[in-house]
């Protein structure tokens, strides 16, 4: 059941990073955050007041407190990277945070892959590589790496998340998937909110020509928020950490599909190997990890 759920925060993600690539066209990145997370939390509230709020285990707002300050950080700067740089090459480097978290969950979480999995998180990880390349050559990412300040800021994103998702599991297991999402994404809200009427000060939150299509897309990308969080916190209370976040890093592969096809990014076959080698580390992980 887990990969199903992990596979569903996956699509979800794509279609929540391609709406935020849009809407950072025309909106305050403060604004777009602020206007999504909000609606996700009431909804999520609203459901957890329908099938009644759970009782709060010890360690709950530490782990809220640093969820949501490292998450202020990595959206600001993800939000930035997309702003700057193509969704097809930007996201791949999130691919990398289940890297980093073979060592970030074993010191929080004490959990750790078995050998098939850890090969499954490797695959993935090399085929995130794989998908940023930006012209020929095994070194292609690298350089890529070093002249794209957008996926520069992607990589560091991967890193905060890596740090980040220990602290969503502890939430969800010391509440729910549904209740402690909603606190998270609402002190989000509040936060991005609180920054774009600060930041108006200074420049507008809507820039050139805002269609109403903008501005309905904007509940839409909080929808797709709720399913993205129900889906990953209930896969987080039956795998561990690195496995789950490795198959919701197949978003990778759907955003090169929407990227090229919805975005017009360029050439979706280019980067067919990397979407490959990503599935059949998914296929390890879901299989043998």
């Amino acid at each position: 059941m887990w990969p199903l759920l992990a596979l569903s925060g996956a699509v979800a993600q794509a279609a929540y990073s391609t709406g935020v690539k849009v809407l950072l066209r025309r909106v305050s990145p403060y604004f777009v955050a602020g206007a999504s997370f909000l609606p996700a939390s009431g909804v999520l509230f609203l459901f957890s007041y329908l099938f009644g709020f759970p009782v709060l285990l010890e360690g709950f707002l530490p782990a809220v407190a640093a969820t949501v300050a490292i998450n202020v950080v990595a959206t600001i700067l993800s939000y930035r990277a997309l702003a700057v740089s193509d969704l097809s090459l930007c996201l791949p480097m999130l691919a990398f945070t289940p890297v980093f978290l073979l060592l970030t969950s074993f010191l929080i979480l004490g959990e750790t892959p078995s050998c098939f999995g850890l090969l499954g998180i490797l695959l993935i990880a090399a085929g995130s590589y794989l998908l940023a390349a930006k012209g020929p050559g095994l070194l292609a990412p690298l350089r890529t790496l070093s002249r794209d300040a957008g996926v520069r800021m992607m990589l560091i994103v991967a890193f905060l998340y890596s740090i980040s998702v220990n602290y969503d599991k502890v939430v969800v297991e010391s509440s729910d998937p549904v209740f402690g999402s909603a606190v998270v994404l609402g002190l989000l809200g509040a936060v991005f909110l609180a920054g774009a009427g600060l930041s108006a000060w200074g420049a507008p939150l809507l820039r050139g020509e805002v269609r109403r299509s903008h501005l309905l897309l904007l509940p839409a990308i909080g929808l797709i928020l709720v399913v993205e969080a129900v889906s990953i916190n209930l896969a987080y209370t039956l795998s561990i950490v690195p496995y789950v976040i490795s198959i919701k890093r197949l978003s990778i592969f759907f955003a090169v599909l929407f990227g090229g096809y919805l975005l017009r990014e360029g050439s979706i076959r280019a980067r067919a190997a990397g979407s490959l080698v990503m599935v059949a580390g998914t296929a390890l992980i879901a299989l043998w990890g």
